[in-house]
């Protein structure tokens, strides 16, 4: 009877800890290539004090010659404000030989609130020196509800 108990606790676990994204949006570049004037907007329906985990999703192949990515992330909040940070995030190029099309998850905010509901849009911004960056195959935002 102990054991069914351990067993439903742990399946209950598990499953609480995968939140459905409440949005997800992804911007596949041509030729796997993002030029660094290409900004990447996308728009996420916000509920007024809604608290939401933010996460970037960069999609990269062999071709992508640096260990890491910098980017500049902008949020435009329906209340209108504005918050905006840059980031140098740590690709994990070790396993890469092994994924096709490897995808990177990297946490950008954590329990953002919003104080009006709406759309909030994000900019996404590539901050790399030169003007072509190759390699990268894709840029997304998701965001799902804190825990």
């Amino acid at each position: 009877m102990i054991k069914i108990g351990l067993l439903i606790s742990l399946v209950l676990v598990l499953f609480s800890c995968t939140q459905t994204p409440v949005f997800e949006g992804k911007v596949e570049m041509d030729h796997n290539i993002w030029n660094r004037f290409n900004f990447l907007m996308f728009e996420a329906p916000i509920t007024e004090n809604e608290l939401l985990d933010f996460d970037l999703i960069v999609g990269y192949t062999e071709e992508y010659p640096w260990e890491e990515l910098t980017a500049n992330i902008t949020f435009y909040p329906p209340d209108g404000s504005m918050l905006s940070s840059d980031y140098t995030f740590k690709l994990d190029k070790e396993s890469l030989t092994d994924v096709p099309g490897k995808s990177q998850v990297f946490s950008i905010r954590k329990q953002m609130r919003f104080g009006a509901s709406g759309i909030c849009k994000i900019r996404v911004e590539n901050k790399m020196s030169k003007v072509q960056t190759p390699g990268i195959s894709s840029v997304g935002i998701s965001a799902r509800r804190s825990e």
